[in-house]
């Protein structure tokens, strides 16, 4: 986008903080929109019996809540992993640029366009990805479900893992071994500790078009 129109946006944001698993938007409220400055986020659909699906994992330098400033309310949330900091963009005037600046208008379809492929991929590795990978994000899943503030800990059983991720209760057990050995989740008495939630979020590999 042009720099003055970039400037004029940036210029009028605010900073939040947000503990890990607290909430920058739930699914329904009114439109926001924010740039991650720290930090890891995620972009969340829950269904009405209370499962996760995590659509998008919003980085550094990623937009989260976009689409709410082109179609309002969304039936998603936007939720911090780790603690973070967003940097909050001005939605009415987001809205008035892009109405009236093409530049504004076309960065809003690019970055929506992104935001819509690592959505599909993130479907596409739930439904085709290897065995590591369905278990890396149904932990992280499991672990947002604590108190905002609280540690990243998934509390199942290896047995309700196996179930979540329609496997064999020996493969989950190899799998949580090489992530212990790598220093990314740690054990506990009923439950997981997430500890390097970065290294559980990393981009799929699908070759979606």
């Amino acid at each position: 986008m042009s720099v003055a129109s970039r400037d004029q946006i940036v210029s009028r944001g605010t900073l939040v903080h947000l503990p890990s698993k607290g909430y920058f938007i739930r699914h329904q409220e009114a439109p926001r929109c924010g740039l991650v400055v720290d930090g890891l986020m995620r972009t969340v659909r829950t269904s009405s019996d209370g499962r996760d699906l995590t659509m998008h994992w919003g980085r550094p330098g990623m937009i989260m809540g976009l689409t709410t400033v082109v179609l309002g309310p969304s039936p998603t949330s936007e939720q911090a992993v780790t603690d973070s900091v967003l940097l909050e963009l001005p939605v009415p005037l987001i809205r008035e640029l892009a109405m009236t600046d093409p530049t504004v208008g076309w960065a809003i379809a690019e970055l929506a366009t992104m935001f819509l492929r690592r959505c599909i991929d993130e479907v596409v590795l739930y439904a085709f990805g290897d065995l590591r990978a369905r278990i890396e994000r149904r932990l992280m899943e499991f672990a947002c479900r604590n108190p905002p503030g609280s540690p990243l800990v998934a509390q199942l059983t290896q047995g309700e893992l196996a179930e979540a991720v329609g496997a064999a209760r020996p493969s989950v057990a190899r799998v949580l071994k090489q992530l212990r050995d790598e220093g990314s989740i740690r054990s506990l008495y009923g439950g997981v500790m997430i500890v390097r939630p970065e290294a559980l979020t990393q981009e799929s590999r699908s070759e979606v078009a």
